[in-house]
């Protein structure tokens, strides 16, 4: 009983916004009908039935949003096809409404004379009649369809000028959070290099770890190493700052050499290449043992090789291949075919990695 109660209290406060929703049809209709049944109705003394005023009202207010609301909106929907779907839309519309009108006349008021009591009397008149009342809503149709495609593209121009200057707003914010995050690193190499300039005398080993570990953060937070391609002379740099920086904590004893050409510093190829590749050595390589990091160039490539012992295989390519997946796929999307990644193990103890760029 109460699931039925609130039923229908649901049902009643749907009908109730949909009519809060179209009270302006509501408004407009009515003042349209007052016009024509009563004000011209007492201006020629003539009245219809009420049955005849509630039929044709129903057909002429339906062609009026079937028009607007359907016709229309299939008929421009693309405008290549407007110039044959609009008249035919047209003229099926308006012989539907004819249809309508002459079947009503003939086989329902005909026997029940609810539309007029006199019989009617169907010739031409009777369908020029009908052709004029078809011709007026559709008229009025129209009218309504373009009032409304004009408010929804008001609307979305109003959205779309209300999302472009919130995206000023945004990239304000950006720029203003940008200068900001500028100002703390800043702060960071400054005290970085006071701690630099004071320990160098007293501590040299500390002073050149502060000043490596300086040179790779300033290369992590500088925005040039995150364009699409870079100098490869700058990650060269880094590299050595890297093994600089191991080298320092392993006081020295670590086994890698890197072996590169100063003509190759000036080659452009996407960042995180090599530096990725000599992280990888550091985390999964056996440094108590030799390897080595070789940059070789030619006139049609450039080659990045590194070769290691690892110190536990079974779990060392395990990693290795999810990092070196993740370059593979790097330089598929930026190269294609024109580079080429190698691994391989040659003695079951060396690990191998070669990198092919062709130019």
């Amino acid at each position: 009983m109460k699931s039925s109660i609130n039923n229908n209290v649901v049902q009643q406060s749907k009908i109730w916004q949909w009519l809060i929703a179209n009270k302006y049809h509501f408004i407009g209709w009515a003042a349209f009908l007052f016009y024509e049944i009563v004000i011209v109705g007492f201006y020629t003394g003539k009245f219809g039935a009420i049955g005849a005023y509630i039929f044709h009202y129903f057909i002429n207010i339906s062609i009026f949003y079937i028009h607007s609301l359907y016709v229309l909106r299939y008929g421009m929907k693309n405008p290549r096809q407007i110039i044959w779907k609009v008249p035919l839309f047209l003229i099926l519309e308006v012989s539907i409404y004819l249809l309508i009108i002459y079947l009503a006349y003939v086989y329902v008021n005909q026997y029940t004379h609810i539309i007029n009591s006199n019989q009617p009397v169907i010739n031409l008149q009777f369908f020029l009649g009908g052709l004029f009342r078809a011709v007026y809503f559709i008229t009025f149709g129209t009218g309504y369809y373009f009032l409304i495609t004009f408010n929804k593209e008001r609307k979305k121009t109003e959205g779309l000028e209300k999302q472009r200057l919130n995206n000023i707003i945004q990239l304000a914010k950006s720029e203003n959070a940008y200068l900001r995050a500028q100002i703390q690193p800043h702060l960071l190499f400054n005290t970085l290099d006071f701690i630099y300039q004071n320990a160098r005398e007293n501590s040299p080993i500390a002073a050149e770890t502060i000043i490596a570990l300086s040179g790779m953060m300033r290369y992590a937070v500088d925005s040039k190493h995150k364009e699409e391609f870079i100098e490869l002379g700058d990650e060269i740099e880094q590299v050595e700052n890297l093994i600089n920086l191991h080298q320092l904590m392993a006081n020295h004893s670590l086994h890698l050499r890197f072996y590169y050409d100063d003509e190759i510093k000036h080659e452009r190829i996407i960042p995180m290449i090599l530096i990725t590749l000599v992280e990888n050595i550091f985390k999964h390589g056996d440094l108590t043992k030799p390897a080595e990091i070789t940059l070789t160039l030619s006139e049609m490539q450039i080659v990045i090789e590194t070769k290691n012992s690892v110190k536990q295989i079974s779990t060392s390519i395990k990693r290795n291949r999810t990092g070196l997946e993740n370059i593979n796929k790097r330089l598929e999307y930026t190269y294609g075919s024109k580079a080429k990644l190698k691994h391989y193990f040659d003695d079951n103890e060396h690990f191998n990695v070669k990198v092919t760029i062709t130019k």
